[in-house]
């Protein structure tokens, strides 16, 4: 029973990790694309921001449209391979 308890435990200290930024963090505010895996991507600075889908795989976000414009200040939580801006800044964290 013990290893069944730490093979869960062990597997929420993951996620736990991951949903927090635990594998480091980049700084995007250029429009080339950024090899993830990423796991939240934060807009800061003062203008929204606008992600080019044709040019990056977000993988886990489903029908994707050209681009997406995602407000100054938001975060989105995700399964992003690469990203990549047309505009604005964002704060991507790194996947464990």
């Amino acid at each position: 029973m013990s290893r069944i308890r730490d093979f869960f435990l062990g597997e929420i200290a993951k996620a736990h990790d991951q949903s927090l930024g635990q594998g480091g963090s980049i700084i995007i505010d250029d429009t080339v694309e950024h090899a993830g895996p990423f796991v939240a991507i934060t807009v800061i600075g003062t203008a929204d921001a606008v992600i080019d889908t044709s040019e990056c795989d977000l993988g886990s976000l489903e029908d994707q449209p050209a681009t997406i414009t995602i407000p100054k200040g938001l975060t989105i939580f995700g399964d992003f391979q690469s990203i990549e801006l047309d505009s604005g800044a964002v704060i991507a964290y790194r996947k464990v």
